[in-house]
């Protein structure tokens, strides 16, 4: 007998598979055990079509409740393959009402994100607000919130259409920058009322906290005058003797990682094997 509520997620390309396999699959079956839910990792894309394969397979999480299995499950979770689950965390969909999709604000760390951010990623600097956000891809800014995609709690009887509008009516804009489907998605869900929004601990970008907390972590961006010599020297400094921070980024990793329910890697995947999902807390590691 199926579970009646079900996580459901994609992972495109060999890459991906054996990273959610290795990382991710472990900790999302202990959690579906523990919960109640089925567990279902789509290896393969949704929509074949050649509109598909222009745009990233990102797009096609609002296909998963029209697939054939959607039907048997009054809740399915969607959750991106690039993020571990703590042993700690609740059920994320406990208190979401079936009418809403539950999903965590992306401009949750708005008022503590610090101005060197804007420097490191100009895409903020061009999106500071959720208005922005979306005026910057050609929708209307009379949403004054925006959520994160990574996660969502839905229900197929009441959120499948919706899903599907956006799927069917827009399109792909460009890089990472843009997001994928994240902007228009957001945008339909905010503006129709659709939205209850989680505690923020279910969809932590691990970037974002590495900037906000761990600036001195991070490589500094190329400058011209870094790019020469002094560049070579560091790399063969660091070939020789090993990064010297590489201990100090483990450790802030995994920090992080205990003070989440859902820490969401995105472009920091290559970080995910410096997680010990067995530690009880950031100074057993």
């Amino acid at each position: 007998m199926k579970n009646p509520k079900a996580i459901v997620t994609i992972a495109i390309g060999e890459m991906y598979v054996e990273c959610w396999k290795k990382y991710c699959q472990p900790n999302w079956q202990a959690y579906a055990h523990k919960y109640g839910y089925d567990l279902i990792c789509l290896e393969h894309p949704l929509d074949l079509s050649s509109r598909a394969k222009l745009r990233s397979p990102a797009w096609q999480k609002c296909l998963i409740l029209s697939q054939g299995f959607a039907s048997d499950y009054k809740t399915v979770v969607w959750i991106d393959s690039d993020i571990v689950i703590n042993d700690n965390a609740p059920d994320v969909a406990i208190g979401v009402p079936a009418n809403k999709v539950g999903a965590v604000d992306a401009y949750e760390f708005s008022e503590v994100f610090p101005k060197r951010v804007y420097k490191m990623w100009p895409d903020f600097v061009q999106s500071p607000t959720p208005q922005v956000y979306y005026r910057n891809y050609g929708l209307p800014d009379d949403v004054d919130r925006a959520i994160n995609t990574g996660v969502m709690v839905l229900s197929p009887s009441y959120h499948r259409a919706l899903l599907e509008l956006v799927y069917n009516n827009y399109e792909e804009r460009g890089g990472r920058e843009w997001n994928m489907e994240q902007r228009p998605l957001s945008y339909e869900l905010l503006k129709g009322g659709h939205v209850h929004f989680l505690d923020p601990r279910f969809n932590v970008m691990l970037s974002i906290e590495q900037v906000t907390y761990y600036p001195f972590l991070l490589p500094e961006p190329a400058t011209p005058k870094k790019k020469g010599l002094l560049e070579r020297v560091e790399r063969k400094m660091w070939k020789l003797l090993g990064d010297p921070l590489q201990k100090l980024r483990i450790d802030a990793v995994n920090t992080v990682y205990q003070s989440s329910f859902f820490l969401h890697f995105g472009e920091t995947m290559d970080q995910m094997p410096m997680v010990n999902p067995g530690a009880v807390s950031w100074w057993k590691i």
